[in-house]
């Protein structure tokens, strides 16, 4: 019996070998090197917006056959370090170069660099001429918050914006949508336009600001969903009502529409900026034509709709 055992397991021993062997050598036969290699350099990887970018980034590589190396200097404010980071990956072996710049004022020596390089470069969230857009229209984004403001306010009402940084295009679009909307198409007024870096505590100090020397503000605009935030905490410290609409499709942002701290958002999905640039990036290599402009959704969330898009979030 002793050795009916031990012939037992000698011979399942072997049919283990044998069914691993097998599984590993069809594993290297699926296996593949990525395709491609793509750097990318985001703003920054503090908030659910950039987390959510990544995701959507990720999910599209792997469908594509591709390798991220995805790198953030420390804010949004840093962008000499983000120009030493696209300077590094650009002398290193990469087929394509996604840049969300921290300030578009500092963008042309690294395009210049990948000219040269025979790099393309696209960029998401913020504009550089000459370049392939992935992200919202922030023109539209403005105007969808003015006619937002427009709508739910009496006539001769007076509304203000808080806006991000005065280096990114993405916010200077956002103002100027909303204030040509409000002039042009409106019978509100607009109070002030202020520009704070795209922070919480910045954003609350600016609009304490505001709401002292213009008390009669009936409504903020702000550029993005974290600075929305710290703008409630000013409203509710000095105890005013005011009309909030941000910009951004994060949880806690949309949790406080569900709460009724803010008025309204205007959707940006930053899984679906992701995917997309992905695919973008995709086409190109794979010599398949690529629009110069290419547009995510920009959708209204009010507290009727802010369940359907908090279920949305994934990153």
């Amino acid at each position: 019996m002793t050795k009916f055992v031990a012939l037992f397991y000698a011979m399942l021993a072997m049919l283990l070998i044998a069914v691993i062997s097998y599984s590993m050598q069809k594993s290297e036969e699926n296996f593949s090197p990525p395709k491609y290699t793509i750097g990318v350099v985001l703003k920054a990887m503090d908030s659910e917006h950039w987390l959510s970018v990544r995701s959507g980034m990720s999910e599209a590589a792997q469908q594509n056959n591709m390798r991220l190396i995805v790198i953030t200097a420390e804010n949004e404010t840093a962008y000499p370090e983000q120009n030493k980071i696209i300077a590094d990956l650009l002398a290193n072996d990469i087929d394509a170069l996604i840049v969300s710049p921290t300030n578009i004022n500092h963008t042309a020596e690294f395009v210049k660099t990948a000219q040269k390089k025979n790099i393309p470069v696209f960029s998401i969230d913020e504009e550089i001429d000459g370049i392939s857009y992935i992200g919202s229209n922030n023109y539209r984004v403005g105007e969808m918050a003015a006619a937002f403001m427009a709508k739910n306010l009496p006539a001769g009402s007076e509304v203000s914006v808080i806006s991000g940084s005065a280096n990114q295009n993405a916010h200077i679009q956002r103002t100027a949508g909303f204030v040509d909307y409000i002039e042009k198409n409106s019978a509100l007024r607009i109070g002030k336009t202020m520009a704070a870096e795209t922070q919480y505590r910045q954003a609350m100090n600016q609009a304490e600001k505001l709401l002292r020397e213009r008390p009669n503000t009936s409504g903020i605009f702000v550029t993005s969903a974290i600075m929305t935030l710290g703008v409630i905490e000013a409203t509710e410290r000095n105890f005013q009502t005011v009309r909030i609409v941000g910009v951004d499709t994060q949880n806690d942002a949309i949790m406080a529409i569900k709460k009724g701290s803010i008025d309204a958002l205007i959707s940006q999905d930053g899984h679906e900026s992701g995917k997309l640039a992905i695919e973008v990036v995709a086409a190109h290599l794979n010599n398949r034509p690529v629009q110069k402009y290419n547009f995510i959704r920009n959708e209204l969330i009010t507290a009727e709709n802010a369940e359907q898009f908090l279920l949305q979030e994934d990153f």
